[in-house]
């Protein structure tokens, strides 16, 4: 994946993204409004060494001050000290609940002592950081004075008394909010990733491209109202002007000349992976673009099991394609002419029980043999090519399969076994078309589609 995927998920899935976000917000937020404030008062202590009047033993008490720091920073958390502390204070405490409240830091190259006392109430907490002013220092007294009497070897002198601390230190709830911000962006960013990957649907012409190896010769973008003709919505209404739809169409009709320049496809099938992929409406409308430059077309109803294309069209289904299959009819006697100039309609007629075998049939072969010397262009809108295998085999007696594909709705497991069954099956598969399922996003080619053309008419033109 590279960065261009990467924003593409990114941008598919910014509601994940955003939602996320605001979640790792607001808990962090609401955490920090919950927990209890905690007040800190620090005290400082300045650690000397008797020594000797001359350099070389001003020296050596100021490395011994060095040293003794560091245990003086762990002899504050002693149970001894901080029970004295307890006591000088007069608080309501254990030893060690003033140990866990204390924290005690010495710089290895200064001989400063720091000691700060953290607690939920600001007036305790300056009290105990009182009571480590008080004792500790005589403390240190005690254990510095030698054995035999005399003056302590080091004392602690306190430099910089606490205060009463008047805003808390935690929770810094800003912070926490920014942060939880943070952490919610990179969770959404993550999960968007995660859904991306388990998402198997097809979501760009170069995925379906890689899973067919096959090129997609049509895309014909989400239809808008502007598109919709009242009362025939499936119908994409050409005479009224230059819709997205209609420019998607026109352009399949021209790359169906590209397929095979010498000898380009005039009997072929079109069908999908699974139902509601949008078929038959690409078998009508391709019928009406290339009957728009001329071409006389014959659209088939050949799905016998679920036919939509009558009812999209409007037009009865009383006799039509089975009729002939069984013999009843002839092709003359059920071919119906359509409102649409130089589209003929072959109906599906009565649906029968065996499908599959009158398509296979030798009548069938024959028909569209005969169709082809009648008609420039013989489309035929078959069943789904994974519930039945009709459509595979129509596509072997003609001149291949156009295989429409629903984007951000089949997924590529459906697709690859729609592309298998036509290989088994030895039909050739001429392209991909794909029908999209939802608007074009600004910044790809359907947007801008979308955007130059217009469904107002032009104001006309006065002589």
């Amino acid at each position: 994946m590279d960065l261009r995927d990467l924003l593409s998920v990114l941008r598919a899935r910014w509601i994940v993204i955003v939602a996320a976000t605001l979640i790792g917000g607001l808990v962090a937020l609401g955490m920090s409004l919950l927990t209890t404030p905690t007040y800190q008062s620090k005290i400082q202590f300045y650690v000397t060494v008797a020594g000797g009047d001359s350099a070389a033993a001003a020296y050596q008490g100021s490395l011994g001050a060095q040293q003794r720091v560091q245990s003086y920073a762990a002899l504050v958390k002693s149970t001894d000290i901080t029970q004295q502390v307890v006591d000088a204070a007069g608080a309501d405490l254990t030893a060690g609940q003033v140990a866990a409240k204390t924290a005690a830091t010495a710089d290895a190259k200064t001989v400063l002592l720091n000691v700060a006392v953290t607690d939920s109430d600001p007036q305790r907490a300056l009290q105990l950081a009182e009571g480590f002013g008080d004792v500790l220092p005589a403390a240190i007294n005690r254990l510095e004075t030698p054995d035999g009497g005399g003056p302590a070897l080091a004392k602690l002198t306190v430099v910089n008394p606490p205060a009463l601390p008047t805003s808390p230190v935690a929770p810094k709830t800003e912070r926490n909010a920014a942060i939880g911000l943070v952490l919610g962006l990179l969770a959404g960013i993550g999960i968007a990733l995660l859904i991306n990957t388990f998402d198997r649907r097809v979501k760009s012409k170069e995925q379906l491209e890689s899973i067919a190896g096959k090129h997609v010769v049509g895309s014909i973008p989400f239809r808008k109202g502007e598109d919709k003709e009242k009362g025939a919505e499936h119908i994409v209404p050409f005479r009224e002007g230059h819709s997205p739809a209609a420019e998607s169409f026109r352009r399949l009709r021209t790359n169906l000349q590209f397929l095979n320049v010498d000898n380009p496809p005039r009997v072929f099938v079109l069908t999908s992976s699974v139902a509601t992929e949008g078929k038959s409406e690409t078998a009508i409308n391709l019928s009406l673009a290339l009957a728009e430059s001329g071409s006389r077309v014959l659209l088939i109803e050949a799905d016998l099991r679920r036919p939509l294309v009558v009812s999209y069209m409007s037009m009865p289904d009383n006799v039509g394609l089975t009729n002939i299959l069984t013999g009843q009819a002839g092709f003359a006697d059920v071919v119906q002419e359509t409102r649409h100039e130089g589209v003929h309609l072959l109906a599906c007629g009565p649906l029968p029980p065996n499908p599959s075998e009158l398509l296979s049939s030798e009548m069938t072969r024959t028909l569209l043999q005969d169709l082809r010397s009648k008609y420039d262009y013989v489309i035929i809108d078959s069943p789904p090519l994974l519930p039945v295998t009709d459509g595979a085999l129509l596509a072997h007696i003609t001149d291949g399969a156009l295989l429409v594909v629903r984007s951000h709705r089949t997924t590529s497991d459906q697709v690859a076994q729609a592309v298998d069954n036509l290989a088994k099956a030895d039909a050739p598969l001429l392209g991909l078309v794909t029908v999209a399922n939802k608007p074009a996003k600004k910044g790809s080619t359907g947007y801008y589609d979308s955007y130059y053309y217009s469904s107002a008419k032009p104001a006309s033109v006065q002589a």
